[in-house]
């Protein structure tokens, strides 16, 4: 696979776009919230809830009620955001596993579930279903926003794209302005520190959810005018590219190993969210730089979930309206648990926006 910028894009697409579908969504969701895992379609109690899922299945619906202002779907939002407001510690950190029986689990590693909140907060904060949320989430968004600086270099980036959409409703909002810019230095700061030469990136290695670390930071570039970021993000995205995009389609990097620095990169297993986040990414750098290429590989990026990657078999199914958990060596893994389904509609929707 190169390392450098990406080869030249083959035809961009054969596919039609999908209609956005909240079947599976509604398949997984309770009056708690939206269940992590499920056994084929069947939702799986045994492991409950999760902070990370119901944030972005937030973001979704957000999104959804943009375009498809149905009564379903604002059903799903208030339960989605009910989830957020319980998940909210005293300190405004958040929990992120709820057991089946309604107990949250303590002593939990480090994760990412503050920053998807913050971002579900943000895209809440920019498109509501009605005026009369803003107060109450806004109030959500800066406690929790407050916990920024102190985040792992992805927790600011998920941040950076709800500051990013709360500032789309409150332009001068100097408050979330100076959170940007210091989330945005982070994330330089952290490119600094690892990068060289054949190696342009914010970490030693390439893992999870990779784009959303240069998406974030074309985001910023976007807002603040700064060339420093639009730098960084540039190169970065050039970089995950030249290593996920071989000309004809994305062959994401697998699961199972990752890519350290020096090392061997993982084929397998490829997850639906290294396909969304790369939608992202490619979306926030058309829209900072106005590159037609962009939005050609935001396509092909997108085309992964419809059987454009490395074994030509969809990840989408179009008979559930649900997506399968990964693409590994022996074909796709038949679960359709949250995190895929809430990845390939917030790919959806962020193409249909665009188109």
């Amino acid at each position: 696979m190169p390392k450098g910028s990406p080869k030249k894009i083959a035809k961009i697409s054969s596919y039609k776009l999908p209609k956005p579908s909240i079947e599976h969504l509604q398949r997984l969701t309770d009056d708690t919230g939206i269940l992590q895992h499920a056994k084929y379609i069947i939702p799986d109690h045994q492991n409950g809830y999760c902070t990370d899922d119901n944030a972005r299945a937030l973001i979704v619906v957000s999104g959804y009620l943009k375009h498809y202002p149905d009564a379903e779907a604002r059903k799903l939002f208030d339960i989605y955001l009910a989830f957020l407001y319980h998940a909210l510690k005293p300190d405004k950190t958040v929990y992120n596993f709820l057991d089946y029986n309604r107990k949250w689990r303590t002593g939990e590693s480090e994760h990412d579930a503050l920053g998807r909140t913050i971002w579900a907060f943000g895209s809440v904060i920019a498109a509501p279903p009605n005026e009369d949320y803003i107060p109450i989430v806004r109030e959500f968004f800066y406690d929790a926003s407050q916990h920024i600086p102190s985040m792992p270099p992805r927790g600011i980036a998920y941040s950076i794209l709800g500051l990013s959409e709360f500032l789309k409703k409150f332009p001068n909002d100097n408050q979330t302005i100076t959170l940007l810019t210091t989330g945005a230095d982070i994330l330089v700061k952290n490119y600094v520190k690892y990068s060289c030469e054949n190696w342009n990136w914010f970490e030693d290695t390439l893992a999870y959810e990779n784009a959303i670390m240069p998406a974030a930071l074309y985001a910023a570039a976007k807002i603040l005018g700064e060339d420093k970021y639009l730098n960084v993000a540039e190169k970065t995205c050039s970089f995950l590219l030249g290593n996920t995009f071989n000309g004809k389609h994305f062959s994401f990097i697998g699961s199972n190993g990752w890519y350290p620095k020096g090392k061997k990169r993982a084929q397998f297993d490829q997850q639906p969210i290294e396909a969304a986040s790369t939608v992202i990414m490619l979306r926030s750098a058309y829209e900072a730089t106005m590159k037609q290429e962009y939005l050609n590989l935001q396509r092909k990026a997108f085309d992964w979930f419809l059987g454009e990657n490395d074994l030509h078999m969809p990840v989408y199914d179009f008979q559930t309206k649900g997506c399968c958990d990964g693409l590994g060596e022996g074909g796709v893994n038949i679960n359709q648990g949250a995190e895929s389904i809430i990845s390939f509609l917030l790919a959806l929707l962020q193409m249909e926006e665009i188109s």
